[in-house]
């Protein structure tokens, strides 16, 4: 990756294995819809796998979707922001959001509320599963609209 600087190539480096997370959760969409692992032609095993299709399709589509943003993010940071202060601040909370909301999605798979509050909401009671869902994220999501502006910021003005 020549040509990129380390915290580009670090925050493509954390794009790419949040994907890859997305890109797993997709086959336990599969092993929640037909009951276990079933990969014919190879031998199979069923059970009762955790979490619910719904959730893991949050998690397979979502995940991918927060690692294309930050390999997209990478691949144009070191041209748009003009500042090294600036850039390893969004590198860094874009690392931080995009794990914050892989976990999200993993942990509100498992949440009777979605992982939309730690307390009851009208999805479900909370639980701990709700907290660890909800609280990275929560913090993540206000974090992540902050650094998009500057980036946004930075991509409008003249360098």
């Amino acid at each position: 990756m020549q040509g990129l600087s380390l915290d580009a190539r670090r925050l493509a480096g954390h794009g790419a294995l949040v994907v890859v997370a997305g890109l797993v959760a997709g086959f336990f969409i599969g092993f929640v819809a037909l009951g276990g692992f079933i990969l014919d032609p190879l031998p199979s095993a069923r059970f009762e796998f955790p979490g619910s299709e719904r959730g893991w399709r949050a998690m397979h589509v979502g995940s991918i979707l927060n690692g294309v943003m930050a390999l997209t993010v990478a691949a144009l940071i070191d041209r748009v922001v003009g500042t090294e202060k600036v850039r390893r601040l969004i590198v860094r909370v874009l690392t931080l959001a995009i794990w914050a909301n892989t976990l999200f999605y993993l942990a509100a798979n498992f949440a009777a509320n979605r992982g939309l509050s730690p307390w009851d909401n009208a999805a479900g009671p909370g639980s701990l599963w709700g907290l660890v869902a909800f609280l990275p994220a929560a913090i993540a999501a206000g974090l992540t609209i902050w650094v998009m502006l500057l980036f946004a910021r930075a991509a409008f003005s003249a360098r």
